[in-house]
């Protein structure tokens, strides 16, 4: 029994970590729609039942040669190409704090869009087609046209914005049956907000289109995904109502297909693609593939999502590229609520995991103190370790608390280890239950039990958590921490300890912490002290091994230096805490003969 606790307790543990890592929230259904059949395009005849339908015959329209057009900022470079009027390149240049942003793999090119697979000299699949293309679900043939055409631009061959100025990019499009498009896109500079606005016209009515987000975005250099920092590429749907109704992770499946959507787009693990309507639209879906692909030098499997929502003829739609962090989310916020009389709160692009509704209230403080320090010592790393400071002297008052609670619960531990040796003596005696001195006997065991269970010790314990998960979470997902140099051989505090020397010291000091954890000092019991040595000696090497080996520096920085602050604190704990008075007994007891007699004074 003792041997099946000690391993249940340990597979307890490693449960709840790897809940915690690899939990993802569920994908919604697909809608299941009736296939609808597509309007014949101009200049091709109807579908006869019966008979069977040809390919259209797809002409793009002509306006001239292909082109790219380049449009700069001081964040940002974007490439666009007036065939299908799309964007084929995104290159993030710095932060609004003047921070200059690197690829993943080190290269000096922060690519976010590309049209190309991570396969040499391989395209997207055509079905997923670029970011801004038209998609138009009841007339692919007229949506295929409009996709390969060359739209009209101008002379224009750059556009080169300065902080506070605005721009326009116009493409234009019309063909031989009346059928005419515009494509504008509105930029300011200093800003990663733009302005998009699409009106697509045959015969002059409008023709119903979508616009498509994605499908090749993240951070283009990088080949392989984990668990940490380099996460798959996800969608994100939000309703009318301000509730979240879809995010995805790519599947080779059906699309999913929703109603009533205020906004939309696409993320990976530090930056987004977001997507907001001039007003709430009736419909919006998403679309996933796994290509073949070169992942670390081997053929595996790339995933690309896209998503697709409906637009308004001339309306003006606004849209977010940047980092998926919460400080430029709450400027775009202030724009797309004050400008555009929109309600989406952009700040849905990040995922909190299932403790959301814990962690979300304090993250703006663990974000304020990190760039506090930050801007006090220029390096995040430090800036890691005197929030690490802050926070456990926050907590310090909760480490009395437990430590006090254990040390007042270990007096008892000699009456306990007394009414044991009682218990066998009677069952020695072949005592019955229902004897009063064995009825006796249980009374006392269980008032000496509850007192020496310090519960009220195990509540501040408890009510650290969200503060551990709530760092645990932040420090993942701070775009400040990506590529942040710290001291020696760490350049990168999002990547993990080339070398592997955090994590080995890291298992060191929580060896420490576990070895000085106040416990509640009861009867020598084999199994207890076999528990306790799987938790001070076996769980930190686990925990270093399987989640901090590979896990970013920062998050390893935070943890070690929790775990060295908790040792000083326990350490001047323990010399701080006064000595506890034993309890002295002066009620009467019924020894194994049955007679009573008067107990003495005990001593711990």
């Amino acid at each position: 029994m003792e041997k099946t606790r000690v391993a249940l307790a340990l597979a307890l543990s490693l449960g709840v970590m790897l809940a915690w890592q690899y939990f993802f929230a569920p994908t919604p259904p697909a809608d299941k729609k009736p296939v609808e059949q597509a309007a014949p395009t101009p200049g091709q005849p109807a579908p006869v039942p019966g008979v069977p339908t040809p390919a259209p015959v797809v002409v793009p329209v002509t306006m001239g040669p292909p082109k790219d057009v380049t449009v700069e900022t001081s964040l940002w470079k974007a490439t666009f190409s007036n065939t299908g009027a799309v964007m084929t390149k995104f290159v993030l240049k710095q932060l609004p704090n003047g921070r200059k942003l690197k690829a993943g793999d080190g290269s000096p090119e922060l690519n976010l869009i590309s049209t190309r697979a991570h396969k040499v000299d391989d395209k997207v699949p055509a079905e997923l087609g670029a970011a801004f293309q038209v998609r138009i679900p009841a007339d692919k043939a007229l949506e295929t046209v409009l996709n390969t055409s060359n739209y009209t631009v101008g002379d224009i061959t750059s556009l080169s914005i300065a902080d506070g100025d605005t721009k326009e990019l116009t493409f234009t499009l019309a063909d031989a049956t009346g059928t005419t498009v515009t494509k504008k896109f509105v930029f300011r500079g200093g800003q990663f907000l733009f302005d998009y606005v699409m009106d697509a016209r045959r015969a002059g009515q409008p023709i119903p289109t979508e616009v498509g987000i994605g499908p090749n975005f993240g951070d283009q250099s990088i080949k392989d995904y984990d668990g940490y920092t380099h996460t798959p590429p996800q969608a994100v749907v939000y309703d009318t109502n301000s509730r979240f109704i879809g995010f995805s992770s790519v599947k080779p499946e059906a699309p999913q297909n929703f109603a009533n959507v205020s906004w939309g787009g696409l993320t990976d693990h530090y930056f987004a693609f977001a997507f907001v309507p001039a007003r709430p639209v009736a419909t919006a879906s998403l679309h996933g593939m796994q290509v073949d692909s070169i992942v670390s030098g081997k053929a595996g499997k790339r995933e690309y999502v896209t998503a697709s929502l409906a637009v308004e003829n001339g309306a003006v739609n606004t849209v977010y590229l940047g980092p998926k962090d919460r400080t430029y989310l709450l400027v775009a916020n202030g724009f797309i609520q004050k400008e555009r009389k929109s309600t989406a709160d952009l700040r849905g692009l990040i995922d909190y995991g299932w403790m959301s509704f814990i962690v979300r209230p304090m993250i703006p403080l663990l974000d304020w103190l990190l760039r506090f320090f930050y801007a006090q010592v220029h390096n995040y790393g430090w800036a890691i370790v005197l929030v690490t400071v802050v926070v456990n002297l926050l907590l310090f008052p909760l480490r009395w608390k437990t430590a006090s609670s254990f040390r007042k619960a270990s007096v008892h531990a000699p009456r306990i280890k007394e009414l044991q040796e009682r218990y066998k003596e009677l069952q020695r005696q072949k005592v019955k239950m229902d004897d009063p001195r064995m009825l006796q006997l249980q009374k006392e065991q269980m008032q000496a039990t509850k007192d020496s269970l310090p519960v009220m010790g195990c509540l501040p314990l408890v009510l650290q958590m969200p503060v551990f998960f709530a760092m645990y979470i932040y420090l993942q997902q701070s775009v400040d921490l990506r590529q942040a140099f710290f001291a020696g051989w760490l350049h990168d505090l999002s990547a993990p300890d080339p070398w592997h020397i955090l994590p080995v010291a890291l298992c060191i000091t929580q060896i420490g912490q576990s070895y000085l954890m106040p416990q509640p000092t009861t009867a020598p019991d084999p199994a207890m002290e076999m528990q306790r040595k799987i938790m001070v000696w076996v769980m930190p090497i686990i925990f270093a091994g399987f989640f901090f080996w590979s896990a970013p520096s920062g998050l390893v920085v935070y943890w070690m230096a929790g775990n060295i602050i908790g040792i000083v604190s326990q350490l001047i704990i323990n010399r701080m805490l006064p000595p506890v008075t034993p309890p002295t007994a002066t009620a009467t007891e019924a020894p194994a003969d049955g007679k009573k007699k008067n107990l003495k004074p005990r001593t711990a």
